[in-house]
């Protein structure tokens, strides 16, 4: 069985470390730090593998950060990083996830990170890349 690529979109908000400077603010509240769109066929079986690179700045505390992805608006994957800000204090994580069998059609993948425990002060610095890739299995 061979793939296909059927649509692709890469986005670079940043591409170095201190590029941006974006607060992460306590859950519930989240921010969203990048988005892009791919176009889904109407032909089966298909993939959309999302991946994202973000670098983060732990300012004070200990605990933890949710990274969301979200298909126009609905969450399809959540990652949970630990930070000890007094210990290390950058972290570069790398999420990968895979959307299997969307609904054909055009669609927005989002990503956001919001802070999981009071206390901690997390700064989004860069770089920070989201790409998404439509495979169809023919």
């Amino acid at each position: 069985m061979a793939n296909q690529i059927e649509s692709y979109q890469g986005i670079t908000v940043t591409p170095v470390t201190d590029g941006v400077q974006i607060p992460v603010p306590l859950t519930p509240a989240g921010v969203g730090i990048a988005e892009v769109r791919v176009s889904v066929p109407g032909t089966f079986p298909n993939v959309v593998e999302v991946k994202a690179t973000v670098g983060i700045r732990g300012d004070a505390g200990t605990g933890s950060v949710l990274f969301r992805i979200f298909r126009d608006g609905h969450e399809i994957y959540y990652a949970r990083l630990g930070i000890e800000a007094s210990f290390e204090k950058y972290y570069v994580p790398t999420l990968q996830a895979i959307d299997v069998n969307p609904p054909q059609g055009s669609h927005g993948y989002t990503l956001s990170i919001e802070a999981l425990t009071p206390g901690l002060s997390v700064t989004v610095i860069g770089p920070i890349t989201m790409s998404a890739l439509v495979i169809n299995a023919i």
